[in-house]
């Protein structure tokens, strides 16, 4: 279970609830608690000394507003570690995670705000797409401690470990495995055009049912602790987020999905969907040799 958990802040107050829930997770398992902030200066203008004073006042309010936060949050029952470093936010972060992988990244979920936001993803896309560690994308308030959360698969994925991982994670929630069905648009139009109608997208249908049944029931009983288990149909990244919507769910648990960034980035994933739709915190279950 996790020994060292990167928090990733950058704007406070906003940045509290990475706080809260990164202490959450590091107060359960003893856990090293890294505060990690990049600061995202312009590039030097000429004058090096002049950015040099810049960059040190920046990293002196920035130590200040981090400290402030975590004598406001009381955050002091675990080791914590305040870090500073310069440079693009989501490839410093990744490359701090390269050079000392923590065993659970948290970090705020962040929109798009520019062309290139857009065509490659947020800085929490990236940081996810990079499978450097998983990665806990708080989108919502840290109201109380976990205790919902939905794992879901896609019966293909290798869920055991995200399983196992979830469970041990957080040994007191109560845990949801689901799998979406659905047949394939393309493959239900040739279906229909090629004389077996509605009866074959049906039949298909009820294939993939009965391997989503025996997908779940395996992973169940493999279990660390009892989980529920839910087959859900249609449009997997909006059937997943209704469920988690209607059922409550703290947490949604998901693979990273097998489309690198670049891919990712034009065409999407259900994960890449879910980080946008879901309506609670996701954690993206990255493999991780820890």
């Amino acid at each position: 279970m996790p020994k060292t958990i990167l928090a990733a802040v950058d704007k406070f107050p906003a940045s509290d609830v990475v706080l809260v829930r990164a202490l959450e997770v590091a107060a359960l398992h003893d856990a090293h608690l890294r505060v990690v902030h990049v600061i995202d200066l312009p590039p030097p203008c000429g004058d090096l000394g002049r950015s040099d004073a810049l960059r040190e006042r920046a990293e002196k309010v920035s130590r200040d507003m981090i400290e402030d936060a975590l004598a406001r949050l009381d955050i002091a029952a675990v080791h914590t570690e305040i870090e500073l470093t310069t440079g693009s936010p989501a490839l410093r972060l990744i490359d701090l995670c390269r050079e000392a992988p923590p065993d659970l990244i948290v970090m705020r979920a962040h929109q798009r705000k520019s062309v290139s936001d857009s065509i490659l993803g947020s800085i929490s896309d990236r940081v996810v797409a990079s499978n450097v560690a998983p990665v806990l994308v708080v989108k919502s308030p840290a109201a109380h401690p976990y205790a919902e959360v939905m794992l879901a698969t896609d019966g293909t994925d290798d869920a055991a470990p995200a399983l196992a991982f979830v469970a041990g994670l957080l040994p007191a929630a109560a845990i949801r495995l689901v799998q979406a069905v659905e047949v394939a648009p393309q493959l239900a139009e040739v279906l229909m055009h090629s004389g077996d109608g509605q009866a074959g997208v049906d039949a298909h249908r009820e294939v993939l049912s009965r391997n989503a049944r025996t997908h779940l029931s395996a992973l169940a009983k493999g279990a660390p602790r009892r989980v529920r288990t839910s087959i859900l149909y249609g449009d997997p990244a909006a059937r997943i987020a209704r469920a988690a919507a209607s059922r409550r769910v703290d947490l949604l648990a998901v693979g990273p999905g097998r489309a690198g960034l670049i891919r990712r980035a034009f065409i999407g994933s259900v994960t890449r969907r879910l980080l946008r739709t879901a309506p609670c915190d996701i954690l993206v279950c990255a493999p991780h040799d820890g």
